[in-house]
């Protein structure tokens, strides 16, 4: 999975460019994800996410939590979305805006969280879940047990063992 957040952010301080590069690939999607659900225009995505980007640039060394990292990256996306669309319209009341993206904020962060504790299984159970829940071909059993090398009847035992693996590392 790489250096943690915290390593991160330290090596981003210190002015090593490919920590900053990790830490921004590491969350576009988030940032991204967040953005589009909450501004229609494209161009209006880009934006929010430029706002996040120096925001978080400029607030590096005020992070205390790298833990709380996510949380930080969708409020101050949800601020710029909101900023934005504010420039856009005369008047979008905050408690409105609130309400509609709330629950749409809550998918993604899930899903953000799902896909990040998936990158901490080991290699083989990361593979498994992705042929199984991701990839859109929908291989069957025989093509996964060709792909991994294991028997058709490993899968589903391998399966369970992969999933608790994965709740384990949520539940933490």
């Amino acid at each position: 999975m790489g250096s943690s957040d915290r390593e991160l952010i330290a090596s981003c301080l210190r002015g090593e460019q490919h920590s900053w590069t990790e830490l921004i690939t590491r969350y576009q999607r988030l940032i991204y994800s967040v953005a589009r659900g909450l501004c229609p225009q494209p161009e209006d995505c880009a934006d929010v996410f430029q706002r996040v980007c120096m925001e978080l640039y400029q607030s590096l060394g005020r992070l205390r939590n790298d833990q709380t990292l996510p949380a930080w990256l969708i409020t101050v996306t949800k601020r710029s979305s909101y900023a934005i669309l504010r420039t856009r319209k005369t008047t979008i009341p905050i408690e409105e805006f609130d309400m509609a993206s709330d629950q749409k904020i809550q998918q993604i962060e899930k899903e953000f969280l799902v896909e990040r504790a998936v990158l901490g299984l080991p290699e083989r159970c990361r593979t498994l879940i992705h042929f199984l829940y991701f990839d859109l071909d929908e291989p069957s059993y025989e093509l996964i047990s060709q792909r991994l090398g294991m028997p058709v009847a490993s899968i589903g035992p391998t399966r369970a063992r992969c999933l608790e693996k994965l709740k384990k590392i949520l539940d933490s």
